[in-house]
């Protein structure tokens, strides 16, 4: 029995890895997302959380803000409440590295998430210490935001530990372009 869930894990990682996205997928898509720009001033965000077996769990509303300083360095400040009134604080300081990278910490991830962008998409690997039953634990997360035209991104991110998918995210983020 034991030598048959070894083949079945085996089977279903090596099927996991074998059709993962990649940066570079994203080469010449359009419009160009640019983090000092999409990520400049309001916006908002819609999204639901969903467990290992796809089933919607919570959803939420998500107020966030974004500035640069003079030396490049962002800030994105999010704040969400969920649909069960939890509400929950990040704030993202992002750092320009010199080979086009960008180097994101904040309060609840543990040591630095890489962000890396090109054409239309930035992909962000992290890992996360999340509430779980009375402590915490840390979940390893790889989100990808996609732009589209009119300022929206598509972010869906999947969450991990021990490289089994264990949550997912699907969020919308809507810049709030000032309005004549």
């Amino acid at each position: 029995m034991n030598l048959k869930i070894f083949y079945t894990l085996g089977f279903c990682f090596f099927l996991g890895g074998c059709g993962s996205m990649k940066i570079s997928d994203f080469n010449n898509t359009t419009p160009k997302f640019v983090p000092q720009d999409y990520f400049d001033g309001k916006l908002t965000a819609y999204g639901l959380v969903k467990n290992r077996s796809g089933e919607i769990i919570r959803t939420f509303k998500g107020d966030l803000v974004g500035s640069w300083d003079e030396n490049g360095v962002g800030t994105l400040d999010e704040r969400f409440v969920y649909n069960d009134g939890e509400k929950q604080t990040r704030v993202w300081t992002l750092k320009p590295t010199l080979d086009g990278k960008y180097i994101g910490t904040a309060g609840d991830i543990v040591g630095e998430a890489t962000m890396l962008v090109n054409g239309n998409t930035v992909m962000m690997d992290y890992t996360m210490e999340i509430p779980y039953n009375g402590s915490t634990i840390n979940i390893d997360v790889k989100d990808w935001l996609h732009l589209q035209e009119d300022g929206v991104i598509i972010n869906h991110s999947k969450m991990k530990k021990f490289g089994i998918t264990v949550g997912e995210l699907v969020i919308t983020i809507i810049k709030d372009f000032p309005k004549n």
